[in-house]
Formats: C-alpha cells, structure tokens, sequence
C-alpha cells in the first residue's frame, strides 16, 4: 500500500490512534456515505492499518438507498477514493420501506442489514460508523424534547451489537465535524454533502439549522460536554443493566416487585421513542398499583401496551 496517499501529519494524528484502539486488531468494515465524516473515518483507518503493528484488514461497504438523485455520484466518489486509497469497497443497493412510519428509520435499518451483510462476507466482526460529536449532540437534545428515557437520553453508544458476532463501533462520538473536515482537506479526499441534512422538513435539519448554532453561542464546549454525558450515562446503563428486566413481556406480578423507576425503565426499553415519559411513568404506575381491571395504553406508530391482572406487555399492531 502506498503510504503517500495519507499524509505523514493525518498518519501521526491523535485520531488515527483512537480509531486503531477501537479496531483492536479485528478485520472491520467501514460504513462510507461519502460525507466528509465517513471519508475522514476512512482515511484515519486506512492510516491504522498502514502501521507496521497492525493486523487487520478493512473493507468499505457504501450502501445506495435510490432515494435521491445524487445518490448515483455518492458512490462513484466512494469507489474511486476506495480505489485510490487501496481500500476493498463494496457497494450495495437496498430498497427502502418505511418502518414504524418513517423512511428515515427504514433506510437506517436496510443500510445496517446491508452492512452486516457485508462484514459477514468478508469475516469482518466489527462495523465502524462515523457518527461524530455533533450528532450526539442533536441526539441527546432530540431525545430530551420528546421525552426519552434513560436509554435515549445517553445518546448513542460507542459499541452496541449489530448481530450476534459482529460489534457496531462510533470511534469519533467525541470529535467534532470540522476536525473531520479537516482530515479530508489534509488527504485532499474529496466528499459530498446531503442536502436532507440541512432540510428544515425534519425536526433534526431545523435543530440544526436554527437552534445548535445559538446553542454553541452560549455554551461552545456543548459538543464536548455532551459526549462527556453520554459516556456518564452508558456508564450508569451498564451497571444497571443486569437490574432492568428485558424483552416485551413479564408477569405483572414479578415486574411489580421492582422500583417505579426501574419498571419504567423496562416499558421505555420496550417502547424506545413511541411513548413520552409521561406515557411511560403512567404505565409504571398501572403495573404497580393495586387495580386489577385491564388498562390499555396507546402509543405513537401503532404501539400499545397493556396492564391486566396478570400480565404486563408491549405490541405493536402493524
């Protein structure tokens, strides 16, 4: 591999150490949109791997959801910088179905599936994102507006499951975008910018738009502070994990026996964001109290739960 194509100041940055400790030596796959935050995350990997002491391969997966026009030039961009750098790339088209309402959330989970998919062929056991510090902020703001519990409210975690063998990892949660733009400049690696980013047809594009940069006008450490909170939080989620009961149905009378905070807990688990805190912390207190007459809660994006004299559970009517 030709070191050249990564400037010596970008292969001595302090990212590219933070990426190859999240790598630990596992062939991965990097998630590239061709957005300047996954075409710096490629650029800081392929520096990680070019280190004598590395062992481990990684291979790009571009995921084409042929929703936009531009869609076809993104991964032309992908595949030639790919190319250029030495990196495998593979491109995958998926069709998009909404899921719980929501495009968004249907391209989300075909772009993941589609990803595994591709670690799973090359024997790669973990996923690189590069969702960054700013989106962890917008997420954890989003999250508290509409009322998320403990889980929502952390933000997103820096390694999550995405199947049973292979790892999701975020390296750059607490890196700001224009330190990602920077690496490009420095690479000279080209990008391209999504227009829906910045569409105010989306609450997070208005967030964005018009109320994180006042935001930052206050309190410009904002970024950073709420990365630092995110790990608090995951911090306090796994330590509480092995007390949560999971899944999406219990006996009533065993949930009961755990505490009003707990218990909500459990039902925002379940629900994720298809319920307010106030939904929630009203389902705690059916589970709780004493009635025995049957209560039905219903949720956002065709989702119930339901209280009876036995059972405790949440479903989802498609």
């Amino acid at each position: 591999m030709n070191k050249d194509v990564i400037p010596l100041k970008v292969r001595k940055h302090k990212l590219v150490a933070n990426v190859r400790k999240t790598i630990q030596d596992e062939d991965c796959v990097i998630a590239v949109s061709g957005g300047a935050d996954s075409m710096a995350l490629l650029a800081l990997s392929t520096a990680a791997m070019m280190q004598e002491s590395a062992s481990f391969q990684i291979t790009a997966a571009h995921v084409h959801h042929g929703l936009r026009s531009e869609s076809d030039d993104e991964q032309r961009l992908v595949e030639a910088e790919c190319k250029r750098l030495g990196v495998p790339c593979h491109s995958i088209r998926v069709h998009v179905e909404p899921k719980e309402g929501s495009i968004a959330n249907g391209a989300r989970a075909a772009r993941y599936d589609a990803i595994s998919e591709v670690a799973t062929q090359v024997g790669a056991t973990r996923v690189l994102t590069a969702h960054h510090a700013d989106d962890q902020l917008e997420t954890m703001l989003m999250a508290l507006c509409r009322g998320g519990g403990l889980q929502q409210l952390a933000g997103m975690a820096k390694d999550r499951m995405l199947t049973d063998h292979i790892t999701l990892s975020r390296p750059l949660l607490d890196v700001r975008k224009q330190e990602l733009v920077e690496i490009c400049e420095s690479c000279a690696i080209p990008w391209c910018e999504d227009p829906t980013n910045t569409s105010l047809d989306t609450p997070r594009g208005k967030l964005r738009a018009n109320v994180i940069p006042t935001l930052r006008e206050l309190y410009p450490a904002a970024d950073k502070h709420a990365a630092n909170a995110s790990t608090l939080l995951h911090g306090l989620i796994r330590e509480r994990a092995h007390d949560i009961p999971q899944g999406v149905a219990w006996p009533r009378e065993e949930l009961s026996q755990f505490d009003h905070a707990i218990v909500s807990e459990a039902v925002h688990l379940a629900l994720g964001t298809n319920a307010t805190f106030e939904t929630v912390d009203s389902i705690a207190s059916a589970v709780k109290d004493d009635s025995t007459h049957e209560r039905t809660f219903t949720c956002a994006n065709g989702f119930v739960a339901k209280v009876t004299a036995h059972t405790v559970e949440v479903m989802h009517s498609a």
